[in-house]
């Protein structure tokens, strides 16, 4: 008997095993990608202007905690067949002693798909048989990535810096 390929293949499952790369050590070698800024303010300032700018750009939002300075807001794009949806989630850590707030932006794109299945019987490919099956939907994802685009970043920083002047503009009238 021959166990010359049983121990082939135990060895290429354990190099196999052995070979893949961990993601984890991958978190400390990407380069910053300035999702972050400081503002002057106060929290609950920084708070509504955060919201304020998340909403004025289409953003719907799905959790917030004003308590905790957190905020997940989802935006949908539809091309095609293709959904592209954009998740932001708005972090906020305040320095009272200091008198300023640092915002932290996450965004990740996720891309979903649209596939329409045609399950109708027809007599001589013409007449739809009764109880054909009908049509059956299935939304695939086709991927997901996370925005590191410094612009964009940069342009709701600026957005969220223009309600913060607004706000502040507004408080200087009422006193």
């Amino acid at each position: 008997m021959n166990r010359m390929p049983i121990l082939l293949l135990i060895l290429s499952f354990l190099i196999n095993g052995c070979s893949t790369t961990s993601v984890y050590k991958e978190v400390f070698k990407e380069k910053p990608i300035h999702n972050s800024k400081e503002f002057t303010v106060y929290k609950d300032i920084l708070y509504q202007a955060t919201i304020r700018t998340v909403c004025s750009k289409n953003f719907i939002i799905e959790r917030e905690d004003e308590d905790k300075g957190f905020i997940l807001a989802k935006r949908s794009f539809q091309k095609g067949k293709r959904t592209i949806v954009l998740a932001l989630q708005a972090k906020i850590d305040s320095d009272e002693e200091n008198k300023s707030s640092t915002l932290y932006l996450n965004a990740l794109q996720t891309t979903e798909r649209l596939f329409i299945a045609d399950h109708t019987r027809f007599f001589l490919f013409v007449i739809p048989l009764p109880g054909g099956g009908g049509k059956e939907a299935t939304v695939i994802k086709e991927g997901e990535k996370i925005v590191k685009d410094k612009k964009f970043y940069k342009k709701f920083f600026s957005a969220i810096e223009e309600q913060i002047n607004a706000l502040t503009a507004k408080d200087d009238k009422e006193k």
